[in-house]
Formats: C-alpha cells, structure tokens, sequence
C-alpha cells in the first residue's frame, strides 16, 4: 500500500511538473502583434479580471497580486494602474456575464484568470472552455481592444487525472487559438509550498502572491506597458 501510495504521488508531481513547463515561443509572436496605443492621461491602464485568487480572498488588498504588480510595476519607472476586478467565488460563467462592463472600461490590458471554481465543482471542460474563449472574444472585440493576457490555473486532483489534464491542458490552447499571450500563475514551485498559502491551503497569501509576481508577472508584463506607452 505505501509502494502504491508512493507512485501515485510522484506521478501526480510529473504531471504538475509537466504542466508547468510555461515556455511559449508563441508569446513572442504575439508580443510582436501589440501596437502602440495612446494610454489615458498618459497611465496604463490594467484590469486583473477574476475569482478570488485576483481579489486576493482573506488578505488585505495591498497584499493581492495586482496591487503587488503595480508596485513593481512603478519601481520600474512605468506609468501603470492595475484595477482589482477580482470577485471571489465566481465561476467562468459569472466572469463571462462581467465581460462587457470590463471591455466598457476601455482597459489597455486585461489579466484574465478564471477558472479555478469550475475546476473545484468539476464543471465539465467543454463549458469551462467555452466561457473563456467567449470571454476574451468579447475582450477582444470592438476597437482598440486591449491585450488580452491568459493566466494559467490549474485543476486539483478531486475530479480525477484525467480531468485535471484535460483542464490544465485548455489554457495555452485557447491562448494559441485566439492569438493571445499566456502566462503562469498557479505553479508547482510556489502553490505547493504551505508557507506560500492561507491556511484553507487554496489561496495564496502576500509572500506567495509577492512571488507569483517576480517569477512569472512582472517582466512579461513590464514588456507589454513599455510597448503599449512607447
């Protein structure tokens, strides 16, 4: 029993491991389809768009991830405000019923990380993607759409293996579908560690969000503000 145990854990670390293998020579075609914009006031402006993890459930919001990229973002020297538009609890569907107000707001970025509640009440993969993919057409849409950055998720272990690959496996193909950058957000290098996450042991708490931002966020990011402000 502790043999099989064994197994099952390290190949549920393989297939975290493999799933975040987050290097897309995509991203850098795409980064060359981003033009110059004319941000207002002379501010880019970026909506972090999702559930809790983008609200920043049980933290103050100084302590969310988007408040922590706007610093990093200023230290840069960028001129750059990032909109928490996180709501906590909310499905794919919920975000997508959001999506016209958000795209109304005239945002030269939009952070898109949804996903997470459908993976817990294992919502069937088609829907999910079907709620995202409309989400960022709608994002899309219209003119002067803003960039449209992907976060990654991922889904637990309660629907099965074959689920969790399924799910995990939809984000760099919908970003590779719509021509979009994506990003990593939940990685096996931060959310696994305890001392990263709230003690519900699903949230991430300021020192995890803090790293979120300086490992994967803030560079990518950084490039596309420079390109959009010029």
């Amino acid at each position: 029993m502790v043999k099989i145990s064994s197994i099952l854990l390290l190949l549920v670390a393989l297939i975290l491991a493999g799933y975040f293998i987050f290097v897309r020579d995509d991203n850098d075609a795409y980064m060359d389809m981003i033009t110059k914009k004319e941000p207002t006031l002379g501010t880019v402006t970026i909506v972090a768009f999702g559930d809790s993890l983008t609200a920043g459930y049980g933290l103050p919001i100084s302590e969310s991830y988007p408040a922590q990229l706007e610093v990093a973002l200023k230290a840069k020297g960028l001129k750059a405000q990032v909109i928490n538009s996180g709501v906590s609890g909310e499905t794919t569907r919920g975000n997508l019923e959001r999506a016209e107000f958000i795209r109304s707001q005239n945002p030269d970025i939009v952070l898109l990380g949804i996903g997470g509640n459908d993976a817990l009440r294992a919502l069937p993969v088609e829907e999910t993607r079907k709620n995202i993919t409309q989400t960022v057409e709608v994002l899309k849409s219209g003119e002067n759409p803003p960039v449209v950055i992907l976060l990654t998720m991922q889904s637990p272990l309660n629907a099965g293996l074959s689920y969790k690959r399924e799910f995990d496996a939809m984000y760099e193909e919908i970003a590779a579908e719509e021509k979009i950058i994506s990003l990593p957000f939940l990685t096996n290098e931060v959310f696994l560690k305890q001392e990263n996450k709230l003690s519900d042991g699903i949230h991430l708490n300021r020192v995890g969000y803090g790293m979120v931002v300086e490992q994967y966020l803030i560079e990518p990011v950084a490039e596309v503000v420079e390109k959009i402000g010029g």
